[in-house]
C-alpha cells in the first residue's frame, strides 16, 4: 500500500514508545437489547421520511408517550431546532427522547443535555440503510435503547446501529497501534505541500512545524486571521516556523466557510496542489444545552464540518494523499456545558468519514484528541492540571505531534478511514470500563 507522506524524523519514535498516549478505535459487534415495550411516539425532524413513517407506524396509542427526533443522512441546519425543541419538551414534560437518524448524528448533544437536566432519558438509533428490515427494526431498537437508559449504570447500550438486515450492533473500543513514523527517504523527489487550516492557532502552528521539520515540505497556513492579529506567543511560533521550514511556509488568509475567499487564497498560493490536509480550524464555546439557540450550534459547527467541505471543494482531490481532521474526545465523553462543542466535533467526525468515500487515494483520519498540554484552549485556560487531578491526563505536545505524523502514514482508501481517540496514557474516563463506544 502506498503511504501518503514521507517523514524523516527518527527521534519521534522514542517519545511515542514511552506510552504517554493511548489511542483507541471502535469496531461494531452485534448486541441483544432489552425489550423496550411500546410507546406512543410523537415524531419531529424529517417527518416525511421513510424512517419517520416507520416510527409512526410502530406507535401504540394509550402507551407511554415519547419523543422521536428523526434525522436523515446529513446533519442539516433544521436538526438543531428539532433537537433543542425535544430537550425543552423533555425538561417541561418529563418525556424520554429517542434520536433516530441515517448518519446525521446528534447524540452528543442529547448526552450533554442528560448530564445537565436531572431525569432526562434518551436513546439513539442509527439506521445504516433504508431496507425494509432496517426500517421495521428501528422503532423497536429505539424503544429498547430507552429501556437501557432507564436501567442506568456504566456500559448500558442506549446508542445502537441497525444494519441493512435489521440486526442491532454497538461499538466497542479497542487499542490501536499507529504506523511507524520513519518511512523511506524522499531524496530527489519533489514533495507536494501540506495545507493546515486554522494554521495560525496554537495547535495549527505546531502541527505545521512538525510536518515541515519531519518531511521537509512547504506548508500553507490557512486561517481567518492574518499574521498581524496574532498574540506575541503566536508571532514567535510563526517566526520560528518560517525560519525552520526548509521548503517555505506561507500564510493564506481566508475564512474556511467562505468558498470565494478560500478559492482566492489557494489561487494566490499557486504551485503544486497540496497532498496533505490537516484540518485544525474550529472554535470552542460553552453553555448549557437548554440555553442554546440553533444559531449557536450552527456557529460552532461551521468551521469544522462546513469548513472541511469548503476546503475540499477547492483542492485537487486526486492529488490528496492524507486528510487528518482535528476533532475532540468531547464528542464521545461529553462534559456539562460543552454540548454544542461536542456536537460540532461529532458532526465533523461523520462528515470526514463520509467524504472519505470520494477520496479513494487518500488516507482519512479523524483524530479525536483529549485536551492538550502546551497548546490549545485547555492549556490557554489553565485547566490542564485540574483535569489531570480528575483522572484526565492531557496529551503532551511532543508525543501528540508524533502521533499526528504517524497518522499521516495510515493506509489510503475509504475502507481504512477511521476515527481515533487519543488521550493521555492512563485516562480513567476513557474508555469507561465495560462501556460500548458511544456512537459511530
Amino acid at each position: 500500500m502506498t503511504q501518503p507522506i514521507s517523514t524523516q524524523s527518527g527521534s519521534t519514535r522514542a517519545s511515542f514508545a514511552s506510552r504517554r498516549l493511548d489511542v483507541h478505535g471502535e469496531h461494531l459487534v452485534t448486541t441483544v437489547l432489552p425489550s423496550g415495550g411500546a410507546y406512543a411516539w410523537e415524531v419531529s425532524g424529517e417527518v416525511g421520511s421513510p424512517l419517520a413513517e416507520a416510527v409512526r407506524g410502530a406507535s401504540v396509542p394509550a402507551s407511554p408517550p415519547a419523543l422521536a427526533v428523526v434525522l436523515g443522512r446529513d446533519y442539516e441546519p433544521a436538526a438543531d431546532a428539532a433537537l433543542l425543541d425535544a430537550v425543552a419538551r423533555a425538561r417541561s414534560c418529563g418525556l424520554p427522547v429517542a434520536l433516530l437518524h441515517e448518519g446525521a448524528g446528534g447524540v452528543s448533544l442529547l448526552r450533554a443535555a442528560a448530564l445537565e437536566v436531572r431525569g432526562l432519558r434518551f436513546g439513539s438509533v442509527e439506521v445504516a440503510a433504508r431496507t425494509p428490515r432496517a426500517l421495521s427494526a428501528a422503532p423497536a431498537a429505539a424503544a429498547a435503547s430507552l429501556e437501557s437508559a432507564a436501567l442506568g449504570g456504566p456500559g448500558q447500550r442506549r446508542e445502537v446501529l441497525v444494519d441493512a438486515r435489521g440486526r442491532t450492533l454497538t461499538g466497542q473500543w479497542r487499542p490501536v497501534e499507529l504506523p511507524a513514523s520513519t518511512p523511506p527517504s524522499t531524496a530527489g523527489r519533489a514533495a507536494a505541500p501540506v495545507l493546515v487550516t486554522g494554521g495560525l492557532g496554537g495547535l495549527g502552528l505546531r502541527a505545521a512545524a512538525a510536518v515541515a521539520a519531519a518531511a521537509g515540505v512547504r506548508v500553507l497556513l490557512l486561517d481567518s486571521r492574518g499574521p498581524g492579529e496574532l498574540t506575541a506567543g503566536e508571532q514567535r511560533l510563526l517566526s520560528r516556523l518560517r525560519a525552520g521550514a526548509r521548503a517555505g511556509a506561507d500564510v493564506l488568509t481566508a475564512d474556511v466557510t467562505d468558498p470565494r475567499a478560500v478559492a482566492r487564497a489557494l489561487d494566490r498560493a499557486g504551485g503544486t496542489a497540496p497532498s496533505v490536509l490537516v484540518h485544525c480550524a474550529g472554535s470552542v464555546a460553552g453553555g448549557l444545552v437548554a440555553d442554546a439557540r440553533p444559531e449557536d450550534l450552527a456557529r460552532l459547527r461551521a468551521a469544522k464540518s462546513q469548513g472541511l467541505r469548503t476546503v475540499l471543494a477547492h483542492l485537487d482531490r486526486g492529488a490528496l494523499r492524507c486528510l487528518v481532521a482535528f476533532g475532540s474526545v468531547t464528542s464521545r465523553r461529553v462534559h456539562p456545558g460543552m454540548g454544542g462543542y461536542a456536537l460540532a466535533n461529532e458532526v465533523l467526525r461523520r462528515t470526514a468519514l463520509r467524504v472519505a468515500g470520494g477520496l479513494p487515494g487518500c488516507a482519512v483520519v479523524v483524530a479525536e484528541w483529549s485536551l492538550w498540554s502546551g497548546a490549545g484552549e485547555a492549556h490557554r485556560m489553565g485547566v490542564v492540571k485540574d483535569a489531570a487531578r480528575q483522572g484526565m491526563p492531557a496529551v503532551p505536545l511532543r508525543p501528540g505531534m508524533d502521533a499526528l505524523l504517524r497518522m499521516l502514514r495510515r493506509p489510503a482508501g475509504p475502507e481504512h478511514a477511521a476515527a481515533l481517540v487519543v488521550t493521555g496514557a492512563g485516562d480513567r474516563g476513557f474508555p469507561e470500563p465495560g462501556a460500548a463506544a458511544p456512537g459511530r
